[in-house]
């Protein structure tokens, strides 16, 4: 959230006005017996290092413009003037603005340089990811279909049914996949053109129902719903992501309860099941991109990417996702601010 302030330019301004404002007041309030000229220099230094590593080029430069002035209008005589005569003085701020400078350039093309590792990582775990969960439903498919290109005639009508439900089902798996990646990968670069419509939850839950032939599924919803801005298409993939992975790992005999209400702030989703839970020290790391319990190609655990581009879409809308305590099982809780009216 921060990072996504401070590419604001409005808020890098802000805040490289409030982190001079701190220094400087540091720098005037320490006497001149602890805190010299050249200590006076090396906070509003510390400053503009500051500001250079959090924000922008031009964020950077009004800083160390801003702590040049302040160097020589509070500690350079004549004091409380613009007017520099000693040597000294002007070569101090010559050197100050010139480190500020570079300071500013260096830290810029670090971010760069990190961007570009952090991508490259993203890249990469695609690509693992790709390699396992691409390939696991493709083989199912073709497994079925070739089976039933070459036996049709020697099996079963019902047995025919089944590879081809089989293949369809691989089918929606595949799919699902596809549409999460892609999703991941529009998140990570800020590539979505969010258009919010103030409606009621209910219909986006009730669509998710028919997408699920599962009959452990039960909806349930405390009424009146109030009204909230989303764009129906995405909620209705953050929630099915998180419906879809407590369907997998909750018992075969046991529900999946999803329970929708309201309060004065927000509308509350809550999806429960009654699998093995999650410990609390991996519970906000479940969120995160490629993150599965999985090692390599075995063990359990998906691909780490249905939570992760849940997460994106529900804090893009303003809302909170979690997993929350509950008597059994794993409970996760989506929180999106409400309108003003009940429907």
């Amino acid at each position: 959230m921060f990072e996504k302030l401070i590419k604001n330019k409005v808020y890098a301004y802000i805040f490289s006005f409030g982190v001079v404002f701190v220094f400087s007041v540091l720098a005037l309030l320490l006497p001149a017996t602890i805190l010299p000229k050249s200590g006076v220099l090396l906070i509003l230094q510390l400053a503009v290092v500051l500001v250079s590593v959090t924000s922008s080029r031009s964020a950077t430069a009004l800083a160390g413009i801003l702590c040049a002035l302040i160097y020589n209008y509070f500690f350079t005589y004549p004091l409380y003037s613009l007017h520099m005569f000693e040597l000294e003085d002007i070569m101090n701020s010559i050197i100050f603005i010139s480190v500020a400078i570079l300071t500013s350039e260096f830290s810029i093309r670090y971010r760069k340089k990190s961007e570009a590792l952090e991508q490259a990582e993203i890249r990469s775990n695609v690509l693992l990811s790709v390699s396992h969960d691409l390939r696991t439903p493709l083989a199912s498919i073709i497994g079925s279909l070739s089976t039933f290109q070459e036996y049709k005639h020697k099996i079963s009508e019902q047995e025919q049914h089944t590879l081809i439900n089989s293949a369809i089902d691989e089918s929606h798996r595949l799919h699902n996949y596809v549409e999460n990646l892609l999703q991941l990968t529009r998140l990570k670069n800020n590539a979505f053109n969010w258009v919010f419509v103030r409606q009621s939850l209910w219909p986006v839950i009730k669509r998710l129902e028919s997408r699920f032939s599962d009959q452990r599924l039960s909806i349930r919803k405390s009424a009146p719903l109030h009204a909230v801005n989303i764009q129906d298409a995405l909620i209705e993939q953050a929630i099915y992501n998180i419906v879809d992975n407590a369907l997998k790992y909750s018992p075969k005999e046991q529900q999946v309860v999803v329970e929708v209400e309201s309060d004065q702030q927000f509308t509350r989703v809550q999806i429960k099941d009654k699998g093995p839970g999650i410990p609390p020290e991996k519970r906000l790391k479940i969120f995160d991109a490629f993150y599965s319990g999985r090692i390599g190609d075995a063990g359990e655990g998906g691909s780490g990417i249905g939570l992760s581009v849940a997460k994106g879409i529900v804090e893009a809308h303003g809302g909170r996702i979690a997993v929350v305590d509950g008597e059994i099982g794993c409970t996760i809780e989506l929180l999106l601010p409400i309108g003003e009216e009940n429907v």
